[in-house]
């Protein structure tokens, strides 16, 4: 019997314009996309190029300025002092661990020289203190009639303590060891913390000290005597000309804000130059700040030079801890407390340090239980009749 023949299947063929992996080949963009390409490549290095206009616009504003501010007096005399120490490359970024712990170097007096004898003869009890304070300065161009100036609207204000003896406490060199100056935020009473400007995190630092009631200062790094004593990155040299030390300044002084004024951090030589003393205070007086003379030597002219630019001023009477020794600082407390009963008020500075406060600590509840008052810098000014508002 014959079998009937199949056809033999046939071979599916490849579609046509398909490759043997099946895979299409990518498409160019089309003339849309490139020209919508090219326009956003465009567009961006036009801002790119406004960008750096303004930059370089704001650069040579800011540069302006500072040497506006330069030509307002004689510039100093630097013939003689080429000599001068080159600033230090010291990292104090790792706080009071840094090397030589910085923060807390306080500068040693010259022998033959003592800023202590200035407070040895104390004034006769007085019913209503007069501190020696520099007038508020008149309003200036740039400061309106009623305008509120930088050491008015950010002072800490205390009820009127009428004829009570008042005690100022400034605490220096905050912001470097943190933990400590944590603990001296929690002294139990208004006190002015006055931070260095090479310390890290101020914003935040800052921000915590005065949700606590207290008052904040910047702590100006400037020259001393010494030249193996160091006073961190950006001090004040007497070998700067004016433009030197303005442009040292504003770095310094927009590091952060909310602070009242400035008191130097060491500047034994510093604060004894009156002509760089005078651009300082010309920058006092622009930016409405009150300065705290810190004594670091009897020959500072800090302030008189605050005088002459009705600057508000102040003077440090006691210095609590030049030593770190329980018993000389107990001996610096009862000296505080003896300028404020006799004068009315007193003006003290110490460190964040360990021994400083465990002693304050203690001291501070004592002497308010006797009617002495804790009063920040500010109030110290405002009792020579400057009313503070805000």
């Amino acid at each position: 019997m014959a079998r009937r023949s199949t056809p033999a299947k046939k071979k599916k063929t490849a579609p046509r314009g398909k490759t043997k992996t099946g895979k299409k080949p990518p498409k160019k963009p089309g003339g849309f996309k490139r020209l919508m390409l090219g326009a956003a490549m465009v567009a961006g290095a036009v801002s790119a190029i406004i960008a750096a206009a303004s930059m370089l616009e704001l650069d040579r504003a800011a540069h302006k300025a500072v040497n506006d501010l330069a030509k307002s007096s004689p510039a100093p005399d630097t013939s003689d002092r080429t000599d001068q120490p080159k600033q230090s490359d010291m990292d104090f970024s790792k706080g009071y661990d840094a090397p030589n712990r910085p923060g807390y170097m306080v500068e040693r007096v010259p022998e033959g020289e003592n800023p202590q004898n200035d407070t040895e003869t104390i004034p006769e009890p007085r019913v209503n203190p007069a501190p020696k304070v520099a007038p508020l300065p008149s309003p200036e161009k740039g400061f309106g009639a009623g305008t509120e100036l930088a050491w008015q609207k950010f002072a800490t204000h205390v009820p009127d303590t009428g004829n009570a003896p008042v005690i100022a406490i400034i605490i220096d060199d905050a912001g470097i060891d943190k933990p400590r100056t944590e603990r001296a935020a929690e002294l139990p009473a208004p006190i002015t913390l006055s931070f260095l400007p090479y310390a890290t995190h101020l914003p935040e630092q800052v921000a915590t000290a005065r949700k606590r009631g207290h008052e904040i200062m910047l702590h100006m790094p400037m020259e001393p005597t010494s030249r193996v004593v160091d006073p961190g990155p950006h001090a004040l040299l007497t070998s700067y000309d004016k433009v030197a030390i303005l442009n040292e300044m504003s770095w310094m002084l927009d590091r952060f804000t909310g602070y009242v004024g400035v008191n130097n951090h060491m500047g034994s030589k510093f604060t004894a130059d009156p002509e760089r003393m005078a651009v300082v205070m010309q920058v006092m007086k622009a930016r409405g700040l009150m300065f705290l003379d810190s004594r670091t030597s009897a020959k500072s002219v800090g302030y008189q030079e605050a005088q002459k630019f009705d600057v508000p001023a102040i003077e440090r009477d006691v210095f609590l801890d030049d030593a770190d020794d329980a018993a000389k600082i107990s001996q610096m407390l009862d000296r505080v407390e003896s300028v404020a009963s006799k004068r009315g008020y007193a003006v003290a500075i110490g460190h964040p340090r360990d021994l400083t406060l465990e002693a304050l600590n203690k001291w501070i509840p004592k002497m308010q239980a006797a009617g002495f008052v804790f009063v920040p810098a500010t109030d110290i000014i405002r009792r020579n009749g400057v009313k503070v508002t805000g």
